[in-house]
């Protein structure tokens, strides 16, 4: 009944992924990684939710290319479920792209919420605040689950400072790719192969001594950083950007 399709880059949407699929039917729900996922080999099925990452004030190129490319009458309705380090007005319009396209596809829009989770770039939130966050994000996700069990249908009303800070954001992409060719791998490195394996947007691949080589199609999620065993990746110049111990969800969960 319910497909529920994640791009979570650092593990925020992988986690209320999870908790959403158990408040549900779990008899009723199908999960997938969506950078990974075929569409070509995606059922068919009743309700589609898409949860993703929210990459300046907007869906990241990978979750927008994968709606792009989304078969029409695939599903009868989708819920779109966003998740920033905030849910107040700047991120209202973070939507409207990828409503525009399923509209134009033909779908309709059941749900569209965003979620406030730890934040995952440049700096991170105190521990405490980050507990804080994880724990009402958790309890929207049970709310969330039981609107899509009553089949609720949300309107959100995106106010023009929310369009023009969307439209800002939009720069954040470009910077991205020029952000990808500064990325470089130490002497730490052991070639273990988890950074070019896990890019979702392939812009990662083994140099002739087995080295991380980057490409001009980085979206800036921070996944090779974050997730490096060695923490041998890093930026040349912009090292100000990456937290830097970097994020790790899983510290958090521990402390519950």
């Amino acid at each position: 009944m319910y497909t529920i399709i994640y791009f979570s880059p650092t593990g925020n949407a992988k986690h209320l992924t999870k908790k959403l699929a158990n408040n549900l039917k779990p008899s009723e729900v199908t999960m997938f990684p969506l950078e990974f996922t075929d569409l070509k080999k995606l059922d068919k099925n009743k309700h589609l939710v898409l949860i993703h990452a929210i990459h300046g004030f907007n869906a990241p190129r990978t979750v927008k290319r994968f709606v792009r490319n989304l078969p029409e009458k695939k599903f009868e309705m989708v819920s779109l479920l966003a998740v920033g380090c905030s849910d107040i007005w700047v991120n209202d319009a973070v939507s409207l792209d990828l409503r525009k396209k399923l509209q134009r596809k033909g779908y309709s829009i059941a749900l569209d919420e965003v979620i406030a989770m730890p934040l995952t770039f440049v700096m991170n939130f105190p521990d405490e605040l980050n507990l804080k966050l994880i724990a009402e994000a958790e309890k929207k996700i049970e709310y969330i689950a039981q609107s899509l069990l009553d089949q609720k249908v949300s309107k959100r009303i995106v106010k023009t400072k929310s369009k023009i800070i969307n439209f800002l954001g939009k720069v954040e992409s470009p910077a991205a790719r020029l952000f990808g060719l500064e990325l470089h791998a130490n002497k730490n490195c052991d070639s273990c192969s988890i950074c070019w394996t896990n890019c979702p947007e392939k812009n990662i691949q083994p140099n002739k001594n087995g080295k991380p080589k980057y490409g001009f199609s980085c979206s800036m999620c921070m996944r090779c950083i974050y997730n490096c065993p060695q923490k041998a990746i890093s930026p040349r110049i912009s090292k100000f950007i990456p937290i830097k111990n970097g994020y790790s969800l899983l510290k958090y969960l521990k402390e519950k």
